[in-house]
């Protein structure tokens, strides 16, 4: 038969049979230029298929087909030889079980541990210690809270008036302005989750944003290692804060701000089902409505909030959250800039060109009265996903810097 033919009839391709005429494993011959297969064609075939299912290689079932082709698979030499190949392909086999069940037990383990973990959550509420910083965002004055729900000096749930008329809640632990509204970038683009820009972000540029955010822990423990009150502004992304748990002193408390409330619960889930930690404060609120009483604050934690405040709102971050910064307290912070001469900063549009100014950057945190600790530049990293199209294809660096408010100068 045709070769067609003979790949039908073993529900084949024709593509494996040349390949196995390629390698010698079939032998058929050729007539007129065609190859013709008969019943040893079939038979070296259907040998071919059983080896495989017994995961023999293709060389080792070359040899066994040269062997049967010289003695014979009726031959005492050719059994023993296919028997020789059998008991060492079982023991094989037995080696792999082994370690696949040992890989099922360390698995098994895995999930009673995680399962275990997720059974045994610690609750994380509003720490009855915030309450000494606690003021009304219009008008800084102290609030009451009604019907509170206390575990273990946390509020859970509770009212918050303040005789002006402001009002907000505390909600599963988590301070909640009822004026918020969900985070806006400008665009009305929202912020993707961490599987999202996983999958959009390339190794290089992770490592960069990971190196960014090490040196900038390296900085805080040299300058500020037992802060009392942080508070991190962040675009809702919660991956600094990821970072610097492990340094976390039991004595600080952690502020962290969003207003997209469903990303604060899942960082709040997240921590609460992974750590043991209860000494950090949700706030989803403004960053110009924190409500927080000025110089309180012993750190604050700028990672890459600024640009992103300064084109929502037109204004300065540092206009609305340094007062609530004590006298000699510390700002640590991660600024993007492009090199000022090169093409990628002399195209940016005008209106985009002074979020990438490294000069401008280092200006603005002068002007606000900041005396620098310590500062450095990372990069260059070239990023092409699409997240943000104004680093797209093109060289970023970032300043990593930390400094404290001087105690004789007033914020501009």
């Amino acid at each position: 038969m045709r070769i067609g033919e003979f790949a039908s009839k073993h529900n084949t391709t024709i593509d494996t049979i040349r390949y196995y005429l390629e390698l010698g494993l079939l032998i058929s011959d050729k007539v007129g230029g065609q190859y013709r297969f008969d019943h040893n064609d079939s038979w070296d075939l259907e040998k071919i298929f059983e080896l495989k299912l017994l995961d023999f290689s293709l060389s080792e079932i070359q040899e066994l087909l040269c062997y049967h082709r010289l003695a014979g698979d009726r031959t005492i030499e050719y059994r023993k030889y296919y028997i020789s190949l059998l008991m060492s392909q079982k023991e094989h086999f037995n080696n792999e079980l082994s370690r696949f069940k040992a890989m099922k037990s360390l698995i098994d383990d895995k999930i009673m541990e995680f399962k275990s973990e997720l059974e045994d959550i610690t609750r994380i509420g509003l720490p009855l210690s915030f309450l000494d910083i606690l003021v009304c965002p219009k008008c800084k004055r102290s609030v009451e809270i009604n019907n509170g729900s206390l575990e273990k000096n946390m509020i859970i749930s509770g009212e918050i008036k303040c005789k002006c008329g402001y009002s907000a809640s505390i909600e599963n632990g988590i301070y909640v302005d009822r004026s918020i509204m969900d985070i806006d970038l400008g665009d009305k683009r929202k912020l993707p989750t961490k599987r999202e820009f996983l999958h959009m972000a390339s190794a290089k540029f992770i490592n960069f944003y990971y190196n960014g955010m090490a040196k900038l822990i390296d900085y805080i423990l040299k300058y500020a290692d037992d802060p009392g009150f942080i508070l991190e502004l962040d675009t809702c992304a919660g991956s600094f804060l990821m970072q610097y748990l492990k340094h976390l002193q039991p004595s600080s408390k952690y502020i962290l701000t969003c207003n997209d409330k469903s990303r604060l619960m899942d960082m709040k889930k997240n921590i609460e089902s992974n750590y043991q930690y209860n000494n950090i404060i949700f706030l989803c609120c403004n960053i110009e409505d924190l409500p927080i009483r000025e110089s309180t604050i012993d750190l604050i934690v700028d990672h890459g909030m600024s640009k992103e405040f300064k084109k929502i709102h037109n204004k300065p971050l540092y206009d609305a959250v340094l007062s609530l910064l004590k006298l000699d307290g510390k700002l640590a912070g991660t600024y993007h800039y492009f090199n000022k001469d090169s093409i990628d900063f002399l195209s940016l549009e005008a209106n985009l060109s002074i979020y990438y100014d490294k000069d401008a950057h280092i200006e603005k945190l002068k002007k606000k009265n900041l005396s620098t600790l310590e500062m450095t530049s990372i990069g260059p990293v070239v990023e092409s996903n699409p997240y943000n199209p104004e680093i797209k294809d093109k060289e970023l660096y970032s300043i990593i810097y930390i400094g404290k408010r001087d105690m004789d100068k007033t914020l501009g």
